[in-house]
């Protein structure tokens, strides 16, 4: 682009060729954009509005960068929540709870059973297991 630094034609066409990339542009707000424009209308200086230009085409790269990034990171968090299933735990397998080895009437292995209330008690003395004979039907069975 030919410039002569005395000519107004050549600063307008300065003027358009910097505004250009900004106007329209979605990585910049209205207000910036308005700030620019106002800012390239008001500046006489040829070298400022050069050394404008080129900051002005370094922020847009560098915004479709960070979009890109964003998008980047937004896909791999949709990826990774359609992956997350209510079961998923990770790397570390899931580990069954372990089977209790208790026996009523036995004292309970972390010794609970000594700060066990009154109800506690009650409950432990009235257990039966599901399988197993209540001594009502153990009289009968030996009546018969």
């Amino acid at each position: 682009m030919e410039m002569h630094v005395t000519g107004h034609p050549v600063l307008g066409e300065l003027r358009q060729y910097v505004l250009a990339p900004l106007l329209d542009n979605p990585l910049f707000s209205e207000a910036e954009q308005l700030r620019a424009n106002h800012f390239v209308h008001e500046s006489e200086d040829v070298a400022r509005l050069t050394r404008w230009y080129a900051n002005v085409l370094a922020e847009i790269a560098r915004r479709q960068a960070a979009a890109a990034h964003q998008r980047g990171q937004a896909t791999l968090q949709a990826t990774l929540q359609r992956l997350c299933l209510g079961s998923f735990r990770g790397h570390r397998p899931h580990q069954l709870p372990p089977t209790p080895t208790w026996v009523p009437g036995a004292p309970l292995p972390n010794r609970a059973d000594c700060r066990a209330g009154t109800f506690d008690r009650r409950a432990a003395a009235c257990f039966t297991p599901a399988d197993s004979l209540t001594l009502a039907i153990l009289l009968t069975c030996l009546r018969s």
